[in-house]
């Protein structure tokens, strides 16, 4: 039998990988990577932090060159070279150099930025911030002088790029057409994250949309916002990237309504002998079952190991993704995984708890937030988020595990976890949560926004000490633990009554008591006021 032929198209982050697994799953075939660019493999989440200076610009963020391929790998890398169509019938790909024939391919063009039509024409500084030709053009910019940087898209990359080039020292205003950054996050989340880069310096400009662009010959020297004007000496486009696949498609191959494509748990796709990998591909969630695009590095090099295995003659297959992500937003550390958006679903609920990265001793503790997502009837975890500074990762980690291991809350309360001072609480927060969340079932827990909403005649009691009301007011009658307990408090014990504290923390044991004194409505706001004010910022 001759020796197979293995195309790859695409290189960035996913084709030398794909490439790197074919080679080590069948040392005889003959693999050929094309790609458009000069570099073939570059970390991609590694451009902003030269923008803050963090990464030097002398370090090099392309891990691997087209020579190390050729002579560890033994792959055939053409730099330079388009790929203009594929044939699925016939088994060949035209490109700018030539036809190629393949027995196997694996697409892997990821996605393109996309440049908003009120940009109209390219001008000399603008720029997306998606490869190493992207960073070379920017950081020319700021070496000449650019002082005021615009950054349109308040997305993960977004809110990235505001954060390091605030760090750098430049003006930035972030600009974002919906209602709140990080559209994967909960609204809570979402304005904490804004706070947190306001604090840094940054401007931060929500329900904006730029209705025209002002230039001066090959320059764009304002941005008009409605009413206001932004002058700029920068422009950097972060509003999102789409799947690069319209030779996929052209080709007969079948993709979803966001444009990316579909491959099952071998990265196979519709047409014969094709595979796909990268952030152009979509494959199935661990809670819903459906296909879900991420766009994540994480998951496009997991599927660039499968494609290019099998490829190759392997037969290996693809977990499913959870769109596990974390991302800085000035001092704070935002992290989500799974299914976090209720969507109006009555059978899932949250509980929110507020908590330490270590013992609060112990010099360098800081406040963590944690919101579990559950199944209501099951108490099985579906999702969760993690709001804070130091452990924001190491949370959100075990979180992650316990979602693909279909863990309820009783397993998860009970997770033998690290602990030392330095880095846990005995109990840690994720322990903590898991404990609040299977205790919910004797207390109701309102959500932040259901206080804002609250109906005529339910009772809203402070218990907070003197000292935390008078720092921060919140217009309720103060009522003290010892009073509940002692069954001393006045208060309507046929009514619905809600108790507010700083975290929650406080407000979960006068509901606990409430309750047990003979008020079954009694309950408390989860996040305590804290979540509260986070949804007014």
């Amino acid at each position: 039998m001759a020796n197979r032929t293995i195309v790859i198209l695409g290189g960035a982050f996913s084709g030398p990988t794909a490439a790197a697994h074919a080679r080590e799953t069948d040392a005889n075939a003959r693999i050929i990577l094309i790609e458009r660019s000069a570099a073939i493999s570059y970390a991609v989440g590694g451009l902003p932090y030269v923008l803050s200076g963090e990464v030097p610009e002398s370090a090099s963020i392309v891990p691997v060159d087209a020579a190390f391929f050729q002579r560890d790998y033994d792959v055939d890398v053409r730099t330079g070279v388009d790929v203009v169509r594929m044939d699925a019938d016939r088994h060949q790909v035209h490109t700018s150099a030539g036809v190629l024939d393949y027995d196997s391919l694996i697409y892997a063009l990821g996605a393109g930025s996309t440049m908003p039509p009120v940009f109209g024409a390219e001008a000399d500084n603008v720029s997306f911030l998606r490869n190493p030709a992207h960073l070379q053009k920017i950081m020319a910019a700021l070496k000449a002088g650019a002082r005021h940087v615009a950054v349109v898209g308040g997305g993960y990359f977004g809110v990235e790029a505001a954060d390091c080039l605030a760090r750098r020292g430049v003006r930035v205003t972030l600009i974002e057409q919906g209602p709140k950054l990080l559209a994967e996050f909960s609204p809570w989340a979402a304005a904490r994250a804004a706070q947190s880069l306001v604090e840094q310096g940054v401007e931060v400009r929500l329900n904006a949309s730029i209705t025209q662009v002002n230039r001066q010959g090959g320059r764009v020297t304002g941005l008009d916002l409605g009413a206001q004007s932004l002058d700029v000496d920068l422009v950097l486009l972060t509003t999102g990237v789409r799947p690069r696949t319209e030779i996929f498609a052209a080709a007969g191959g079948l993709v979803l309504d966001d444009g990316s494509i579909a491959v099952d748990d071998r990265c196979t796709t519709n047409l014969p002998d094709v595979y796909a990998t990268s952030i152009c591909v979509s494959h199935r969630h661990a809670v819903t079952g459906k296909p879900v695009w991420t766009a994540q590095a994480s998951d496009a090099d997991k599927t660039a190991q499968v494609a290019g295995q099998n490829a190759a003659g392997g037969d290996v297959r693809l977990g499913p993704t959870l769109g596990t992500a974390i991302v800085r937003a000035g001092n704070l550390h935002l992290a989500r995984t799974g299914s976090t958006q209720l969507g109006g679903r009555r059978d899932v609920a949250r509980v929110q708890v507020s908590g330490t990265s270590c013992d609060p001793f112990f010099r360098g503790s800081d406040s963590l937030d944690v919101t579990l997502y559950y199944e209501r009837r099951s108490e099985r975890l579906v999702g969760a988020e993690v709001v804070g500074h130091a452990g924001v990762d190491k949370r959100i980690d075990v979180l992650a595990t316990a979602v693909l291991a279909k863990m309820n809350l009783a397993r998860l309360g009970q997770l033998d976890l690290a602990y030392s001072p330095p880095y846990a609480t005995a109990r840690d927060i994720v322990n903590v949560a898991a404990v609040v969340g299977q205790q919910a079932k004797r207390v109701r827990m309102w959500q932040p926004a259901e206080l804002e909403q609250r109906a005529a005649g339910t009772v809203v009691l402070d218990v907070r000490d003197e000292a935390e009301r008078a720092a921060r007011p919140f217009e309720a009658p103060a009522v003290s633990l010892r009073e509940i307990r002692s069954n001393k408090a006045e208060f309507d014990k046929h009514a619905t009554v809600v108790f507010v504290c700083e975290t929650g923390r406080s407000s979960y044991l006068a509901a606990c008591a409430a309750v047990q004194r003979g008020c079954p409505g009694a309950g408390y706001v989860s996040g305590g006021l804290r979540a509260v004010r986070a949804l007014s910022l």
